[in-house]
């Protein structure tokens, strides 16, 4: 990545600023609604600039969530908040460039100012950081692989394939204190247009394989919800479904539409050796708080190539 000089550093700060406001202006205007499948086309202004397919408390005057009750609710809001039982996400620089190889670098730091460098195993097999970013059209969503340096900033690599304001999530347990997942805004400078998707989308290609993935089920808002994967193709179901991390054979996250909240959706089988195989179906299950729309998002592996796919449910009424 090369250097920009002085000035042209300026103009792109100016250009990011201007980005923001134009970007927030178009969310607030009108939310984006649905998902995408496979490649996206690029914003009006740059046909290259578009993206590819691939949690209740109280807050206290000075915005931070109680430790109380920053644990054990699985409906509580992730991701929404940088701040959080004393916990703090603090991204290292605000900008990154587009289409260029970078790396995102943040902190967590405790109530004392320091970086915390001590987090537990999650019993899932979910990785100690479960770092991700998201575009706040809902468009994106990646998961990235964070490592701790000695100097307490983790450091994920990552291709912003889109221009805007994306939204870093962060989840971890710090030894002794809560299970959190916090978020934080990341600025990619540039031209900006955001997506518009359908309000309920179940099926597709699956980041641009031949594998379709269809998601069936219902998210009920306050209620236990199940949602079945099922992966097939040429009209035949695929059964070479390889687990993941902790032994899943799927990994499913919801995102709540405007605020962008996000919540894991169980995986209802793990701890798979490396050998098994599964398939067709993958079973979820999991919890929303609230009635609206939600994006989810699925990582699984087969034919030992990892794969994503994007959905939209609307939430059902409560029987």
């Amino acid at each position: 990545m090369g250097r920009i000089g002085g000035s042209a550093a300026a103009r792109l700060a100016g250009f990011g600023a201007a980005s923001v406001l134009v970007f927030t202006a178009a969310w607030t205007a009108g939310g984006a609604v649905g998902a995408l499948s496979g490649p996206v086309p690029g914003t009006a202004g740059d046909p290259g600039g578009g993206i590819g397919g691939g949690i209740g408390g109280e807050i206290g005057d000075d915005g931070v969530l109680s430790a109380g009750l920053a644990t054990g609710d699985a409906a509580l809001p992730g991701g929404v908040l940088s701040t959080v039982a004393g916990y703090t996400l603090s991204p290292v620089r605000p900008t990154y460039p587009w289409r260029e190889p970078t790396e995102v670098a943040f902190t967590v730091t405790g109530s004392d100012g320091a970086p915390v460098t001590r987090f537990d195993n999650p019993a899932d097999g979910a990785p100690v950081m479960d770092v991700a970013v998201l575009r706040r059209d809902v468009a994106g969503y990646t998961r990235l692989r964070a490592v701790l340096g000695p100097d307490g900033v983790w450091r994920a690599p990552v291709r912003f394939p889109g221009q805007g304001v994306w939204h870093l999530y962060a989840a971890f347990t710090p030894t002794g204190g809560p299970r959190l997942d916090l978020g934080a805004d990341l600025h990619v400078p540039g031209t900006y247009g955001a997506f518009t998707f359908p309000s309920e989308d179940r099926a597709g290609l699956c980041g641009g394989s031949d594998q379709q993935v269809r998601l069936d089920g219902a998210l009920v808002p306050g209620g236990e919800s199940r949602l079945f994967a099922t992966v097939g193709r040429d009209g035949g179901g695929v059964t070479d479904l390889e687990p993941l991390d902790g032994g899943a054979f799927g990994r499913l996250t919801a995102v709540r539409q405007g605020d962008l909240a996000r919540f894991e959706i169980r995986p209802e089988i793990t701890g798979a050796a490396a050998g098994d195989r599964a398939g067709p179906g993958v079973a979820f299950a999991g919890s929303v708080p609230a009635p609206g729309s939600y994006r989810l998002f699925l990582d699984y592996r087969s034919g030992g190539a990892l794969r994503s796919c994007e959905f939209t449910l609307p939430t059902a009424p409560r029987s």
